[in-house]
């Protein structure tokens, strides 16, 4: 998958020396922090990074920063060079999947696992411009931890044979050997990368490590059960499937 490019707001200085004309800059970023709605938001966002990076599913890519003395989540702004990139309208879902279907797939199977009902239209993709090529997903304040109103809930949610999620942008666009490829690729992870990607080793914020192994022991399960899931589902996934 190509790499995306991010939005980049300012070069400060150039340094003289270095081969490489060095500069300091600043990208944009979308700052995320642990709120009412989403207590355990930076947490979360942080290990959906770190598992999409794992299985290279196409999402946004962030940081971990510090905001006003608390830590935070920033997550960097999707970009195509000189092209203005709104979030995607229900009426290009459609030509994505069209000009996209393995990024689709990729996506679309990652919110199954992490049962991500929150979609809808948090995604960019470069449609219109030949030559240009970005499809990314963003925001996963609502995911693992934050799918029902406790963590204990939600964890549960993901350990059961449930989809979680009942709408998606690509239910009945996605391609079948495009899905079948990622539920495969995801399904033979190795159960110990899903567990570094959920595990920090301490507490993190509110989160305890008793809480981090129980969601990767879950996720594990999620993963090995993904196959499973998905074929059990596909009357939702899309119709004629």
């Amino acid at each position: 998958m190509k790499e995306p490019t991010y939005v980049l707001n300012r070069i400060l200085k150039t340094r003289r020396q270095g081969i490489t004309a060095p500069a300091n800059c600043r990208l944009n970023a979308i700052l995320k922090r642990d709120g009412l709605e989403s207590p355990d938001c930076v947490y979360i966002e942080k290990v959906a990074v770190r598992l999409a990076q794992t299985f290279h599913v196409p999402v946004a890519d962030g940081v971990l920063t510090e905001a006003e003395g608390e830590l935070a989540f920033a997550s960097l702004e999707v970009a195509a060079p000189r092209i203005p990139l709104p979030d995607l309208l229900k009426s290009q879902f459609k030509k994505t999947a069209e000009k996209y279907p393995d990024q689709v797939a990729a996506l679309l199977v990652f919110d199954l696992l992490i049962g991500n009902r929150d979609r809808a239209s948090n995604l960019k993709a470069a449609l219109n411009t030949p030559g240009t090529s970005l499809f990314r997903g963003f925001d996963h304040s609502h995911v693992l931890l934050n799918i029902e109103d406790t963590p204990e809930k939600s964890i549960a949610a993901l350990k059961a044979r449930q989809l979680i999620v009942l709408f998606h942008p690509f239910f009945g666009l996605v391609m079948r050997v495009f899905l079948d490829l990622w539920v495969e690729r995801i399904s033979a992870v190795d159960d110990r990368l899903i567990r570094e990607c959920c595990v920090f080793g301490r507490k993190f914020q509110n989160v305890s490590s008793t809480t981090q192994e129980a969601l990767a022991d879950a996720l594990v399960w999620r993963k090995n059960t993904l196959a499973d899931i998905v074929s059990s589902h596909t009357d939702q996934i899309d119709p004629q499937l």
